[in-house]
This record gives C-alpha cells, sequence and structure tokens, in this order.
C-alpha cells in the first residue's frame, strides 16, 4: 500500500487561510441556521407550504443539504460496522449479507409506510420527527451500497499486505484502520459519491409525506421539485434542477473533490503513481497554516484512536469476551435462523387476515413484466458502461474530467427526467412500455458506471505496464486481465444496480405531469398506484411480492456470485 506524503513546511498566514476560514464560518453559520429550522414545532397536521418561489430555493437546498449531510453520517457508521462484521466473522456474514441485499432491493414506499408513525413518535410535537424520517429514507438510499463495497474489498485485501500488518504486531483495531479501511476507502468514496443519486431519489418522495389524510411537504429540494412536477411547471422543475446541481456541485468541490485527492495516495502499487486528482479546496488546505494546524490536530486524534483507545479495549478484558462470544458462532446463526422462522409465522398470520388476495391471478404476469424489465436495463447498463468506466478509470486524466460531470448526472434523480420522456410520449402518441427499460436504467447505468471506474482506477500500476509490456490486446486483454481485475467491483455494481432498478420500476411504469397520467402493467405500476390511492392492503401485497422476487435473486444469484467474486479474484 503505497502513501506518499509530502515533507510539510511551515506555512504562514494568508489568502489560502483566509478562504478556508471564511468557508468554514459560512458553512457552521448555514448548518445552525438549518439545525434550528430542523426544530420547530409541528402539531402533526400541517406545515407553512414550501412555495413555488425560486427567491426560497437557497433555504430549501440549506435543509435538504442537511438530510444529505446526517443520512451520510449514519451511512458511513452502518457500513464500518456491519461491514467489518461481515467481512470477519463467518456467522455474521450469513446473517448481514442475506438482509443487505434484501433490504437494498425493498421499495422506498415500503419503509415510508412502516416506519412514519415510528418517527412521528419519537418527536411528537417537533418536525424533527419527519426530519428523521427524511434522513432515514437517505440512509436507505445508500447505507446498503456502500456497506457491500466495504464488505467486498475487506474480502479481497492483499494476503502480502495483511501478513506486513501481522509483521509490524499490529492489533486486530490497528490492521482495520491502518490496512483494511485505507484499502477499501477508494472505492468506497466512489460508491458514496454514486449512492447520492439514491439519496436524491429518497428525498423527492420523503419531503413530500401523507400522514393521514394530510399531505405534508418539508422544505427542500425535493419538495420544490415534487410540487412542480405534479404542477406541471416546467419554469419550476429547471429551477429546481438548477438548485440541485449547484447543491451538487458544492458537495463536489468542498467534499468529494477533496477526499478522493486524499485517497490517490492510497493506491496499492508499487510504483510512483504520477497523477493525481485535483482539488483547489485540498491545495488551499495543504498551503495554509489554518490546513497545517487542522493537519496536527488530526494527527493527534489518529494517535489516540490507534494506540491510546485499544488499550482501554485489552484493559477492560473486552477482547477476551468477544473471543469467547466468537466460539459461540453456532449458537448465533442458530438464533438467528430461529428468529426469522418466528418472524414469518408470527407476520405471516398477520398478513393472512390483512392482505386482499384477489389480487393474486394477476401478480404473476405483473411480476414477470416487470422483472423482464428489470433485468433488461440492468443487462443494456453492464454491456454498455462496464467498457465506459473501463476506458474512464484506466486514464486519470479522464477521471478527473468526467468524475465531476458524472457525479452530477448520477446525483439527479432518475424521476426528474421523466417529465421529460412524458412530454415526449405524449407529443408523439406512444406507448410507454419500451419506453420504462430507458428510465430504469437511469436508475442503474451509474452504479455500473462507478464501481467500474472506481475498480480500473486502483488497478495497481505495474500490472497496466506488464500487460502492455506483453502486448496483451482484444478478447485476451478482456477475459484475461481487465474483467478478472475489477470483477469484484462489477459484482458490487450489479447488485447496487439491482436495488435501484427495483425502486425505478416502481416510478417508471407510472408518470405523472400535471393533470397528465400514463400507466403501463407491471407491478410496479400497482405499487404506485395503490400506495398513491391510500390503499395500504394492496400496496402492501405488492411489496411483498417484489421481496419475494428479490430472495429469490439473493439466493441463486449474489450469494453464489460473492463467492466466486472472492475465491477467483484477488490481487495476491
Amino acid at each position: 500500500m503505497q502513501k506518499n506524503t509530502p515533507v510539510m513546511s511551515r506555512n504562514k498566514f494568508g489568502l489560502n487561510d483566509l478562504i478556508i476560514i471564511s468557508i468554514l464560518c459560512l458553512l457552521a453559520g448555514l448548518l445552525i441556521y438549518g439545525w434550528q429550522g430542523m426544530h420547530t414545532p409541528f402539531d402533526g397536521s400541517t406545515l407553512p407550504p414550501v412555495t413555488q418561489d425560486y427567491k426560497d430555493l437557497p433555504y430549501y437546498a440549506l435543509r435538504t443539504t442537511m438530510r444529505l449531510l446526517f443520512g451520510l453520517a449514519f451511512s458511513l457508521i452502518f457500513t464500518i460496522v456491519f461491514g467489518v462484521l461481515a467481512a470477519k466473522y463467518a456467522a455474521m456474514r450469513r446473517i448481514i449479507l442475506p438482509f443487505v441485499n434484501f433490504m437494498e432491493s425493498v421499495p422506498l414506499l415500503g419503509f415510508l409506510t412502516f416506519t412514519t408513525a415510528f418517527f412521528l413518535g419519537l418527536y411528537p410535537h417537533s418536525v424533527m420527527g419527519l426530519e428523521g424520517l427524511a434522513i432515514f429514507a437517505v440512509f436507505t438510499g445508500q447505507a446498503w451500497n456502500m456497506m457491500l463495497t466495504m464488505y467486498q474489498t475487506l474480502r479481497v485485501v492483499p494476503n502480502e499486505l495483511t501478513e506486513v500488518s501481522c509483521a509490524f504486531q499490529c492489533n486486530p483495531w490497528q490492521r482495520f484502520w491502518r490496512l483494511g479501511f485505507l484499502y477499501s476507502f477508494p472505492g468506497l468514496l466512489w460508491n458514496t459519491m454514486v449512492s447520492q443519486s439514491a439519496a436524491w431519489f429518497a428525498l423527492i418522495a420523503s419531503e413530500m409525506l401523507t400522514i393521514g389524510n394530510n399531505n405534508v411537504n418539508l422544505p427542500g429540494i425535493g419538495s420544490f421539485l415534487g410540487q412542480a412536477i405534479d404542477a406541471g411547471s416546467i419554469h419550476g422543475v429547471l429551477w429546481g434542477v438548477l438548485a440541485l446541481v449547484i447543491t451538487i456541485v458544492l458537495f463536489d468541490q468542498l467534499l468529494f473533490r477533496p477526499l478522493v485527492r486524499f485517497a490517490s495516495q492510497f493506491k496499492y502499487e508499487d510504483t510512483s503513481y504520477a497523477e493525481r486528482p485535483t482539488s483547489w479546496f485540498y491545495s488551499c488546505l495543504q498551503r495554509s497554516f489554518t490546513g497545517q494546524l487542522l493537519g496536527k490536530l488530526g494527527s493527534r486524534f489518529c494517535q489516540f484512536w490507534l494506540f491510546t483507545l485499544p488499550k482501554a479495549w485489552y484493559l477492560l478484558g473486552l477482547s477476551r469476551l468477544f473471543n469467547f462470544l466468537g466460539l459461540l458462532n453456532w449458537l448465533w446463526a442458530s438464533l438467528w435462523y430461529l428468529a426469522i422462522a418466528v418472524a414469518c409465522l408470527y407476520y405471516g398470520n398477520i398478513l393472512w387476515g390483512y392482505l386482499p388476495f384477489q389480487y393474486l391471478s394477476k401478480l404473476p404476469e405483473w411480476m414477470g413484466l416487470t422483472a423482464a424489465r428489470v433485468i433488461i436495463a440492468m443487462l443494456l447498463s453492464i454491456v454498455i458502461f462496464t467498457p465506459l468506466g473501463v476506458w474512464i478509470g484506466l486514464r486519470p486524466r479522464l477521471v478527473r474530467i468526467f468524475q465531476p460531470v458524472i457525479q452530477i448526472m448520477a446525483a439527479i434523480p432518475s424521476n426528474v427526467f421523466y417529465p421529460i420522456v412524458t412530454v415526449i410520449l405524449i407529443t408523439w402518441h406512444q406507448s410507454l412500455n419500451a419506453w420504462t427499460i430507458p428510465m430504469i436504467m437511469l436508475g442503474t447505468q451509474w452504479y455500473v458506471l462507478f464501481n467500474v471506474i472506481a475498480g480500473a482506477s486502483v488497478i495497481p500500476s505495474q500490472m497496466v505496464d506488464v500487460s502492455r509490456v506483453f502486448g496483451v490486446k482484444g478478447w485476451m486483454w478482456w477475459s484475461k486481465y481487465i474483467l478478472p481485475a475489477i470483477f469484484p467491483y462489477i459484482v458490487t455494481g450489479i447488485i447496487s444496480a439491482a436495488g435501484g432498478a427495483w425502486n425505478a420500476a416502481i416510478a417508471a411504469e407510472v408518470l405523472n405531469w400535471g393533470d397528465v397520467t400514463l400507466k403501463t402493467n407491471g407491478l410496479g405500476a400497482f405499487i404506485s398506484t395503490t400506495t398513491e390511492a391510500g390503499q395500504n392492503p394492496e400496496a402492501a401485497l405488492g411489496c411483498i411480492a417484489m421481496c419475494f422476487m428479490v430472495a429469490l435473486c439473493v439466493i441463486f444469484i449474489w450469494q453464489p456470485l460473492y463467492r466466486f467474486a472472492e475465491t477467483r479474484f484477488k490481487f495476491d
């Protein structure tokens, strides 16, 4: 694992410090102002209306950004905890992986249906209950994908690096943070960026809620766009998309681009990595006295985190406790399967009297139509965007050029493009049936592209040089070199794309633009129309049918793919 750290000279206070301090103070002030807005009173039925005045968009963007940041923080915690547990403990892996694969493809509407009452109960007289629901929606949109990436990269850490960490007598805590986490960091960062697309998709749904017979809209870009789409306002959609793009660019410049630049020093290779991503904000931090001071504080925190904190762990004897619990893996696995059986019997009995079974005869046809569209969309995304991702990922210059562009395009929710499709279909009198496939692709293609770029960009340079020296070209280059090198990333991209595809199918099979509604047959259309009509038993039946198809994919496709990627393709 190469880590090139430049020798730091003492920086003097100057223009870079003024830029950094101004940005940090502005961000702190905005976050405090947004935090106050998240704790206003709520009577349980109404909130101040979300206007279509573009002058209110900066405040709406701030509130949406707050939800994204909180959702990202919780997603990262979930990723680290459960990614490590799944990668290191076989008993936990048998529990966590099927659960995450399953939850990734559960429709977002299903989460909102069953969690609204819970979050409102946590904060009964505050808008924070609705904010918690929106943050949870952001979490469900990105946590599963991030966790799968962490798990997959931890499973393919080269053995030689693990042996080196053992030779330096690193304890498990230090081995994870100094090896496993840093090895996973570049791929995790790329997947975090593409997961913002699902987060934005979730925000449009979660910022426009139905509580009882009342429609409640949280202030945010998602609700602004949703209202513009419902009203058929082209100007409103354009203003909303502009605010969304500006927010994404700020995220990229102030958060993701500096992190991409920072992650470039952890590329696994033996040769010098000459071309690195650039970031003006990172450069300002690096050349400023303020950045140097923050770096020293960060170094002291790392010293405490890596060396002081583990001493308390071992002093309290917690390591022996966990070693003892690890000997009882058979017990935890048995309890897990018993809990699944009991839950299935208990909730199956409840659902038996709740679900409307008159639709059972039509469900197989609807399930087949939606599954066919999802499969075709995923295959087209793989065939088209795998070569494109390889072409970009192997060229650092192209990564610098396309990364912000792709991130902006990926973060724009796919349902923002649906009004354009609706207008085209109405104008040319076309059927929605064939158009659902490209619309589902809008929810899948970015997962494939980002994961392939991440996999290609972290291929060690010596492997690239060897392939050039031996003149490997054509089909041999693809089959013997590039596809095996990025296969774990392709698997993660496919599984993540599947989750986005099922959710996109729900939105793509029913299109609304003002008073016009276009619809095609399918399970997604059934879930969408019954949810909008408030027919909860019918919507629950549709969600269960979709979850059943997801479970089949987990058992017969995703689990075998995981095992194949882990055992056959690894840098050793």
